[in-house]
């Protein structure tokens, strides 16, 4: 019993000891006694977010937590905790959203009208376009509205580039019977262009280099007429030599020419040549060809690839004649295509046009412009096979042209019609 009571002294007193050695983790506010320990579970607790202790929180008015406060408020709360009890709140009526609002009706109003007087003048507009243009040009076709989505073709500049390209082809004119006067006659030309066809062939060259070579050598002669018969075959070969520069990836070397004309002429007599062609046309060979028309009147017209080829032939053979020279490139373009749709389906037959609208816009020529063309074109055609001058006729004999030059169309009575005058 002695020992118990002894025991319960002891840890008594060790209690005690604890009691005095334990410090608060709670530092007390500036001018406060210190508290006991977890003393401070008792301390109110402000519960509006944001805001600091106060002291007499019992002045606090109620406040709801599902309503925001605004700053307004706040500093509202602040001055009423200082000068005396809490005063109702009563937000002002503000003029400024009454105002804003009136402006935003009447700005809609003048909106509104706004939009009326455009719609009405878009409607005079369109009734004043609707009397002006016919029917017929309301049938255009804008041919490359397929195409826009093609970076590569350039739809964007395509009107301005061929309108461009008319341009040049007035620049640099080829003059009615130029010949005249000269020692190189009609025939001479006509048998120097169908041999170049047929070196043109062999060298597997583009299209372009043969319709350029062809131009060069139209303008060298009429702007320089002082050429002779022996020096007429260098002049072609010069000239087709520079076109192979202007056109091809890579181009023949001057030895192929030099063995092409079974060294009638020497290396040096071409590079003369070719410096005495290049200063005579100024360094011009811009001159639009007869081939890039073409393909925007197919496309114009929705042509088949049979269309396409059979005016091709047209062209080639107009490129020997040296009665076509004087026509400018778009023109006689446009005539082939007329020409190949002519006889491929006859109008009159099918009941159909076949110089559209959409023809007539992107070309620029009528019906009547094409006509007198058209017929001289179709007697060249119709003399093909007894003429002289087979190179065009056997390269387009080939399936690569799709025999062109053997169909029955090109024999037919509508053709000679065509050509006597006789539709």
């Amino acid at each position: 019993m002695a020992l118990r009571n002894r025991t319960a002294i002891t840890q008594n007193i060790l209690n005690q000891e604890n009691t005095k050695n334990v410090k608060s983790t709670i530092n007390p506010l500036p001018g406060h006694a210190r508290r006991a320990a977890l003393g401070e579970i008792g301390n109110k607790v402000n519960t509006v977010r944001g805001a600091q202790p106060i002291k007499g929180s019992s002045l606090l008015p109620t406040v709801d937590l599902k309503k925001p406060i605004l700053k307004q408020q706040q500093q509202q709360v602040k001055v009423d905790k200082v000068s005396g009890p809490p005063v109702q709140v009563v937000k002002p009526v503000v003029k400024k959203d009454i105002v804003q609002e009136n402006i935003k009706k009447i700005d809609d109003i003048k909106q509104n009208e706004y939009e009326q007087q455009i719609f009405t003048d878009v409607d005079c507009n369109n009734k004043q376009k609707n009397e002006a243009f016919s029917s017929d040009l309301l049938e255009i076709q804008d041919i490359d509205e397929e195409d826009k989505g093609n970076p590569i073709l350039v739809t964007v500049y395509s009107n301005d580039i061929y309108e461009y390209l008319r341009k040049l082809e007035s620049i640099y004119p080829i003059d009615k019977e130029y010949l005249n006067g000269q020692e190189v006659t009609p025939k001479m030309r006509s048998v120097l262009v169908d041999w170049l066809v047929e070196v043109h062939q062999q060298f597997h060259l583009l299209q372009e280099t043969l319709y350029l070579t062809v131009a060069i050598i139209d303008r060298f002669l009429q702007s320089y007429r002082t050429i002779n018969r022996k020096r007429l075959q260098l002049v072609g070969v010069s000239s087709m030599f520079i076109a192979c520069k202007y056109e091809e990836m890579y181009a023949p070397d001057i030895g192929d020419f030099v063995y092409i004309t079974d060294n009638a002429y020497h290396k040096t007599e071409i590079l003369q040549m070719e410096m005495l062609i290049v200063r005579t046309l100024d360094y011009s060979f811009g001159r639009p060809l007869s081939l890039h028309f073409l393909r925007r009147y197919s496309k114009a017209g929705s042509a088949m690839p049979l269309h396409h080829t059979m005016a091709k032939y047209f062209l080639e053979q107009c490129l020997v004649s040296y009665n076509m020279c004087h026509y400018s490139p778009s023109l006689i373009a446009a005539a082939a295509i007329y020409l190949a749709f002519y006889l491929l389906g006859n109008e009159e037959k099918e009941g159909r046009v076949i110089w559209t609208p959409t023809l007539a816009h992107y070309s620029t020529y009528t019906k009547n412009d094409l006509l007198p063309v058209v017929k001289e074109i179709a007697s060249i055609i119709g003399d093909a096979d007894t003429s002289k001058y087979q190179a065009v006729r056997k390269k387009f004999i080939s399936s690569k042209h799709l025999k062109i030059s053997l169909r029955p169309e090109l024999r037919s009575p509508v053709l000679h019609a065509l050509a006597n005058n006789k539709e």
